[in-house]
């Protein structure tokens, strides 16, 4: 799907995330619910939120998706692994899909909306129920976009088991489903000044490594936890000032609200070969 597709008022863009589900069908508010656990209760939820028949469908999704729109992995919607998304929601909704991981969206949407416009080289990061990552490389309409496994980069020193199954990823310090399961409560009920510099560190290291590794100009920071925690950023610039000695990368916080529902919107415009799953 090419052109204005995006722009079409019977467009919908969906982003299935790991705890919430926001749809936005043309021009109307953005319905927001509780993401399903259960695969078909989902299908069902979005049905339900969609108006009449939509002319194309943009899909957001918080896990690793194969060009088919297979699920691979969804380390917080396990009941989702190995169903054929893009198909069956075709069929429930009666209408073309694509689907991207949640950070290739948010990627898609901060480059064409927000923080990230005109850059060649650059990448999001997403901290919310998981660590997503995504980097863009290319000029104009000829580029590739990818999901990365950043979120699931190794930490000297860290002990603590991921979901993945590895030890010591960086998404056991940083992601909201692994740390309430580490601190035996919500991360959003966390207020100790120290555990959030500790945080800051450890995501500074995380993005220089991600920036370094594929020399990126600059980064943008999205997700619930960068959008609910302005005092991140302080200590957040101020590792990244102490790590960056040798190339300097922009890092941005993420200038749209809901960048991975955008991207879903945009990702419909994309040619197919940009996206690397």
């Amino acid at each position: 799907m090419s052109g204005a597709a995006s722009q079409g008022r019977g467009v919908v863009a969906i982003d299935v995330g790991g705890t919430r589900t926001r749809v936005a069908a043309g021009d109307g508010p953005v319905v927001r619910f509780p993401t399903e656990q259960d695969y078909d209760r989902q299908l069902a939820r979005l049905r339900d939120a969609i108006p009449g028949t939509p002319s194309a469908v943009g899909v957001s999704f918080g896990g690793r998706v194969t060009a088919a729109g297979d699920v691979r992995v969804a380390m917080n919607l396990r009941g989702y692994e190995g169903r054929p998304l893009r198909r069956d929601l075709e069929s429930t909704l009666d209408a073309p899909v694509r689907v991207a991981h949640d950070a290739t969206c948010g990627l898609l949407g901060e480059h064409a909306l927000g923080s990230l416009r005109g850059t060649d080289r650059c990448g999001y990061v997403t901290l919310s129920t998981g660590v997503g990552a995504a980097l863009r490389l290319g000029a104009g309409g000829h580029f590739v976009a990818a999901t990365t496994e950043a979120g699931h980069q190794l930490v000297a020193g860290n002990d603590r088991r991921c979901g993945c199954g590895q030890t010591g990823c960086l998404e056991t310090l940083l992601g909201g489903a692994a740390l309430g399961r580490h601190l035996g409560r919500a991360l959003e009920t966390v207020e100790d000044a120290g555990f959030w510099h500790a945080y800051a560190r450890h995501l500074a290291d995380g993005i220089a490594n991600f920036a370094l590794t594929a020399g990126l100009d600059a980064v943008a920071v999205g997700g619930a936890i960068a959008a609910q925690r302005a005092g991140l950023w302080p200590p957040l610039r101020e590792a990244l000032a102490e790590r960056l000695t040798y190339q300097a990368v922009r890092v941005h916080r993420a200038t749209l609200d809901e960048a991975p529902l955008a991207g879903a919107r945009v990702l419909l415009d994309v040619p197919p070969s940009s996206i690397l799953h």
